[in-house]
């Protein structure tokens, strides 16, 4: 019985943020929506990911917070080339990268790294947002 308490609170621990998607979903919809593409990378082992996740990006989500950018959350293990390219060869984890189309149609890249909490992540987005509108 313990044993089964634990695995579920693990798995809600390392459980995906709701309303996040694969790197394709949510460039997708970036594209479709007009909306800047916020990826979070990570990796499970990663104690500071798992802290973003849980208490930054799951309740900005869960908020609506996060309803004007598309995330993704990418592990690093499970896709290393796309990591590679989204980190530019930056090893740091966690980073959160926000992805920005211009007026000329060319894709402007802002990132934070390291754990952090929602107040950043805020000024980030509104950073996107504001580019976006011009």
């Amino acid at each position: 019985m313990v044993s089964l308490l634990l695995a579920a609170v693990l798995a809600s621990v390392t459980s995906e943020p709701t309303n996040t998607h694969d790197y394709k979903t949510a460039y997708k919809e970036s594209v479709a929506q007009q909306k800047p593409l916020m990826v979070v990378v990570g990796a499970e082992w990663c104690t500071a990911c798992n802290v973003l996740k849980d208490t930054t990006i799951r309740p900005m989500v869960q908020t609506g917070e996060l309803d004007s950018v598309s995330v993704a959350v990418v592990d690093r293990d499970a896709e290393p080339e796309l990591c590679e390219q989204l980190c530019k060869g930056e090893k740091m984890l966690p980073q959160i990268i926000v992805f920005t189309q211009n007026a000329e149609g060319k894709w402007e890249r802002q990132k934070l790294m390291g754990y952090q909490p929602k107040q950043p992540v805020r000024k980030l987005v509104k950073r996107a947002i504001d580019k976006r509108r011009g």
